[in-house]
């Protein structure tokens, strides 16, 4: 499927038969289950979307896993060319137009304690939520009185379910939820997940400050032109 969707890419837009002989370096940060670092990255869906429309541009094409506080530092000294995915707006990075995905972010409970409707964020203040360590927080959760717990474990999922279960936690909050509360996930049994609707946030291929324009226009073309024809959405799906 990764070479048809390489093809199908080029034959429809970016690929004019000259190719870049350049190297670009790619930072790529865990996003389960759009990017797993529990096997290897190029058997995740957001990596091989990336890889199929990068190839269009370069000869080479080079992907390094970070820990998200290091790649930020990785973009920032220009060691990394683009970075995902990543909400740029949390750190106010330079980006492409477009955004690869976007999710809606929410709170997991145990059965017996879930807010189905987290509209009314009232009903939140002094509630203690447990937040893993650099994950970007919706703002009105901060303003609505809840109590922030950071999860500062290598696995802060298995550190909130934990804590959750034995109450030292009343929620926790989750980027995507739905990637948790779904029939193929045993966790689905013990939660129930809310979202934030209205809320959606979205990730993207962050981009090196000092990149030439030249070079930005020509990876973000390829990219706004490449979700038009096969959004990232309907490739993940197509091949879940």
């Amino acid at each position: 499927m990764r070479t048809k969707l390489h093809i199908y890419f080029c034959l429809s837009f970016f690929c004019s038969g000259i190719i870049n002989a350049e190297t670009i370096k790619v930072g790529v940060v865990e996003f389960p289950p759009h990017i797993d670092f529990s096997v290897n990255i190029s058997k995740s869906k957001a990596h091989q979307y990336v890889d199929d429309i990068l190839k269009g541009i370069y000869s080479k094409v080079v992907f390094k896993t970070y820990s998200r506080g290091q790649a930020l530092i990785e973009l920032d000294s220009g060691t990394i060319d683009l970075l995902f995915p990543v909400d740029v707006y949390e750190e106010k990075l330079r980006h492409l137009s477009k955004p690869l995905f976007s999710t809606v972010p929410g709170l997991c409970f145990k059965k017996k304690n879930f807010i189905p409707i987290l509209s009314a964020l009232h009903r939140l203040k002094g509630l203690n939520i447990g937040v893993a360590t650099g994950s970007p927080v919706l703002p009105e959760l901060k303003r609505s009185g809840v109590n922030l717990i950071i999860l500062t474990e290598d696995d802060p999922l298995r550190q909130a379910v934990e804590m959750l279960m034995s109450d030292n936690l009343d929620a926790f909050y989750h980027p995507s939820p739905m990637q948790i509360y779904n029939l193929d996930n045993p966790l689905s049994k013990k939660l129930a997940c809310s979202k934030f609707h209205g809320y959606p946030s979205g990730f993207y291929l962050a981009v090196k400050k000092n990149m030439r324009d030249e070079t930005y226009r020509t990876i973000d073309e390829a990219f706004s032109h490449a979700l038009d024809i096969k959004s990232y959405d309907d490739f993940y799906l197509e091949n879940k």
